[in-house]
Parts: C-alpha cells; sequence; structure tokens
C-alpha cells in the first residue's frame, strides 16, 4: 500500500501538485463541485453550486442572478457558511468576494488544497461510496412526517446509498420523506440541509450526473 502511494505521489510531480497558504496574495482558483443554498438581500432564498474558489472569492452557478455589489450569504456542503459581495457576474451565476476571519481562511485553505491534489493523487474518498453532483440538481422533498409538506431542494451529492440536500425546513433524525419520487430517511440534519439514506440502493446502470431521482 505504501509503494501504491509513493506511486501516486511520483506521478503526480509532473503535474505540480497544489500547495496553498492563507499568506499568499494571489491565490489559485480550484475546480469544485458542492451544492448549497445562499440569500440575496431581499431574503430569497436560492440553490446553487459552488464551481470554482479560492480563499477569496467563490464563483456560484444558479438561475438566480445576484446584483453587482449585492450581499450574499450561504451555506455550501463541506466549505460552510459563506458570506461576501458580488462582484462579478457569469453566464451561469455570479462571483463573491468573501468576508472571512483569519481562522475561517486556515480552514478553507486546507480544504481547498486537499479538493485541488485529490485527483493528482488518486485518494480515496472518506466516505463508504462515491459521490456525485447531478446535472440537474433540483428536487421536491416531501417531508411524510410533517404532513407530506413539500419543500424546493438541491441536490448537494449523490451516493448509491443516499443523499446530502440544501432544503430549508424542520427536518429531524428518522423522518420519512421522499426525493423526486424516491422514498429516503433522513439520517443527519445540518445548516441548511439534510444528509439522507435511500431505502434501496440506486443501481450501476442509473448512477451518473444525469441521475433523476
Amino acid at each position: 500500500m505504501p509503494f501504491a502511494l509513493n506511486k501516486n505521489v511520483a506521478e503526480a510531480q509532473s503535474q505540480r501538485i497544489f500547495r496553498l497558504t492563507p499568506e499568499k496574495r494571489q491565490v489559485p482558483r480550484v475546480k469544485i463541485s458542492i451544492g448549497g443554498r445562499f440569500m440575496l438581500e431581499d431574503r430569497s432564498e436560492h440553490g446553487g453550486t459552488a464551481c470554482e474558489a479560492s480563499i477569496q472569492g467563490l464563483a456560484i452557478e444558479s438561475d438566480a442572478k445576484g446584483r453587482l455589489g449585492e450581499r450574499i450569504v450561504g451555506y455550501f456542503y463541506t466549505i460552510g457558511r459563506v458570506e461576501g459581495k458580488v462582484v462579478r457576474l457569469t453566464e451561469k451565476g455570479f462571483v463573491i468576494e468573501m468576508v472571512t476571519t483569519t481562522l475561517k481562511r486556515d480552514r478553507l485553505a486546507n480544504q481547498l488544497t486537499w479538493l485541488a491534489n485529490r485527483d493528482i493523487l488518486n485518494l480515496p474518498e472518506d466516505r463508504r461510496h462515491d459521490r456525485i453532483v447531478p446535472r440537474n440538481p433540483r428536487v421536491d422533498v416531501r417531508n411524510l412526517s410533517d404532513a407530506g409538506t413539500i419543500t424546493a431542494g438541491h441536490i448537494i451529492d449523490i451516493s448509491r446509498s443516499g443523499a446530502a440536500v440544501s432544503v430549508k425546513g424542520d427536518f429531524k433524525v428518522g423522518d420519512e420523506i421522499v426525493l423526486g419520487t424516491t422514498p429516503a430517511f433522513v439520517v443527519r440534519a445540518f445548516d441548511g440541509g439534510v444528509a439522507t439514506e435511500f431505502h434501496a440502493a440506486v443501481p450501476d446502470a442509473m448512477f451518473s450526473v444525469e441521475i433523476r431521482l
């Protein structure tokens, strides 16, 4: 096993392993794909996908467009809470300049370093199954434990056994829910969403970015 890791490291030398420190003034951007939710100044909430990040800025893809200079507050899975103002509009969304503390920048730097080097070094995911981000992340979330209330959600990522979903509402561990047409139950509730486990695993033939729950 050590040999395999050393081999991966050696092969990565030509790919220039990414190093990121909070002290750098010009911080390289890291390509990511992490779902979450954000709030505009009018207090409307929207789903989105963080597609590129540095310790200074975050590019977000969403149908909801922010205005230049508008303050954005959001939560993105693994990154956590983000806050900043819109500094650039893009074809699919916008870019915010983040307001962070020194501690938050240090944590974000470590997270982005891991994400940047994971594919280069062929490092394993620390989860039971590989996870994907669907091409269409929108999903209706029906809470059967709350009179069947339906809320619009945004899929953060999916594994063969479950999904993390950004959704507003009062969810508790053990709640029976339906994601689209897929029955599941809540295994963890976090700030801005829930982690769920499906009643039945997703078949390999259906497990792709084109998946619709």
